[in-house]
């Protein structure tokens, strides 16, 4: 996506930014004078406010349709409620214990070096001694 995106501006910023040639060979460019106004057409710089707003238009339209996208796939895991971390006991640095539920069933699992392994599988009945 990064690469059609920085496509598409690299075509924008080359089709502003060609002239001709017969135009620059025929007329020498003006002279600037006192007399030239500071927001007049000759300088560019309603070009370049144009090319930046053109820009600014192409970032919003690729956020926008990103966004639609993601939301289509479903990247975006918040929406699901099929998987709950109920509670983490951290053991040490790289490693904890998880109690979650999936689907309707409680799961203990050992998360350690990058892998997660099941433990146990804990009825919805039982419940854990309390401290007090």
């Amino acid at each position: 996506m990064r690469t059609t995106a920085f496509y598409c501006f690299s075509c924008l910023i080359a089709s502003l930014s060609v002239r001709t040639s017969g135009a620059a060979e025929s007329t020498p460019l003006p002279l600037p004078s006192s007399e030239t106004a500071i927001f007049s057409m000759d300088t560019g710089l309603w070009r370049v406010f144009l090319a930046l707003l053109i820009l600014f238009a192409v970032i919003l339209i690729i956020r926008w349709s990103v966004r639609r996208i993601t939301k289509k796939v479903g990247v975006r895991g918040d929406k699901g409620k099929s998987i709950e971390i109920l509670e983490r006991k951290v053991l040490g640095p790289k490693q904890s214990l998880l109690l979650v539920r999936v689907c309707g069933k409680k799961v203990l699992l050992h998360q350690g070096k990058g892998s997660f392994t099941s433990l146990c599988e804990i009825e919805e009945s039982e419940e854990a001694p309390s401290n007090d």
